[in-house]
């Protein structure tokens, strides 16, 4: 009888945790098996290129843009052709 008797012991107190725990790992990385390989640092890219936003077909010539307006809030000053911000975070008020 003692030996029965461990055999159910261990079941319940080491099988029935193993089981539960068994179940618990296979379901938190059933999705990770099921998506496929990984890319992996220092392995050759196998996906094939896909380009976002690439390049324009033709570039526009600078020299052909208009000219923008200056911005509210800043002075142009006399000569320099480049327009000076007042205020702001440079306490030049």
């Amino acid at each position: 009888m003692i030996p029965e008797l461990t055999g159910h012991t261990l079941l319940v107190f080491v099988g029935i945790p193993a089981l539960v725990i068994a179940a618990i790992a296979l379901l938190v990385f059933a999705s990770s098996i099921a998506s496929g390989p990984r890319y992996r640092p220092g392995l050759s890219w196998w996906a094939p290129p896909v380009w976002i936003n690439g390049p324009a077909a033709t570039k526009p010539d600078p020299a052909s843009l208009p000219e923008l307006p200056a911005a509210p809030g800043t002075l142009a000053t006399a000569g320099s052709g480049v327009a000076r911000t007042t205020g702001g975070a440079s306490a030049s008020w």
